[in-house]
């Protein structure tokens, strides 16, 4: 099974993790903090932007992350660190970029 490439831009930080690893989970592995809530899904503290390699670099967004999504205003390529898991490809993480 090959690793998934999630790279943080705003720290520079890269990280290759297993497929099905949230995004939470690989921003621990490469150092990176991040500002968490509930860790469910619900609350929409780690909110980033997110870029993919390919369309199935990551997995869909169920219940509880896309109403949480919605219910902010955060349309596609934004996704909850806590709930988004990586499938396969290089994902892209972009803090900054919630603010247009």
């Amino acid at each position: 099974m090959d690793l998934v490439e999630v790279h943080f831009a705003e720290s520079g930080k890269t990280v290759f993790v297993q497929p099905g690893t949230t995004l939470l989970a690989a921003a621990g592995l490469a150092g990176v903090e991040v500002l968490t809530g509930c860790t469910r899904g619900m609350c929409g503290t780690d909110a980033m932007r997110v870029t993919c390699s390919r369309p199935d670099a990551m997995v869909a967004a169920v219940d509880p992350e896309r109403p949480t999504l919605d219910r902010m205003g955060l349309g596609e390529g934004c996704r909850l660190l806590c709930s988004a898991r990586v499938q396969c490809g290089r994902v892209e993480v972009r803090g900054d970029a919630l603010v247009d």
